[in-house]
């Protein structure tokens, strides 16, 4: 029982998916961590069959490439972008630590988010747009999976910003750490192995991709807000997301 309802919190929070109402008790989060991957293997099937009926559709390039380009925020519920444009907000301030943690609270929208959202969603738009179906587009679906296990990986290893009154907080807290990291592991090798037998050489760059940001997400972490929160978790899976396209959509 504690299984499954870790299994319904981690798609009933991190998306729109629609599942039984989970029983929201504490010892429910040991392993939310561990589920959050699958939300993103059912984005990455839900992406490859929409491209692949478009192109049967005989949808034009351009149609296709939006629907793309709104499904993650459809399946998510935007509450990844939410924490993208936060971390933009806060970034661009300039502040010190505790302005950029103060701004990642603050329910206001700012002009650097804004202007965030707006180059990020035209970039992914784009690299749809080049994007060829092959192994290109099977790395790209892939790549949902593995920005949630990464962040999942952070949410549990990695310092945080805050030491109490968070989300990130809870779930480490709350987990069972050791078992939860080390499926998290084998969980990423498994992916890898993965990218590199479907991808090929392509899913040699889609992990080179995720790995460069996830060490960016690590330092800038560290460096301006002294650990990660919520916001700065979900800043990752879309700049994971958006890495992970461009490689492919340069790749040819």
């Amino acid at each position: 029982m504690k299984q499954v309802n870790s299994f319904l919190i981690a798609f009933s929070m991190y998306s729109r998916i629609p599942v039984p109402q989970p029983d929201w008790e504490h010892s429910s989060m040991d392993y939310v961590m561990c589920y959050f991957p699958f939300v993103g293997t059912v984005m990455g099937g839900l992406a490859w069959a929409c491209c692949q009926g478009g192109h049967v559709l005989g949808l034009s390039a351009f149609l296709l490439a939006a629907i793309l380009t709104a499904l993650p925020l459809w399946i998510s519920g935007g509450i990844h972008m939410d924490g993208y444009m936060d971390t933009k907000d806060a970034l661009a301030s300039c502040g010190d630590r505790e302005k950029k943690l103060d701004i990642l609270k603050d329910s206001h929208t700012g002009a650097f988010a804004v202007m965030g959202c707006g180059l990020y969603l035209v970039l992914s738009f784009g690299a749809w747009c080049a994007l060829e179906p092959g192994r290109g587009l099977v790395c790209v679906c892939m790549g949902y999976m593995v920005s949630r296990t990464l962040s999942g990986l952070s949410v549990l290893c990695f310092p945080k910003a805050k030491k109490s009154g968070s989300y990130v907080t809870m779930f480490a807290e709350k987990a069972r750490k050791r078992r939860a990291v080390l499926f998290l592991a084998l969980l990423l090798t498994l992916e890898g192995a993965l990218l590199l037998c479907l991808g090929g050489w392509r899913g040699g760059v889609t992990a080179a991709a995720a790995a460069a940001a996830f060490g960016w997400y690590y330092h800038m972490s560290r460096k301006q807000f002294g650990g990660i929160t919520g916001d700065l978790a979900g800043y990752f899976v879309q700049l994971c997301e958006l890495a992970i396209l461009l490689a492919m959509a340069v790749a040819g």
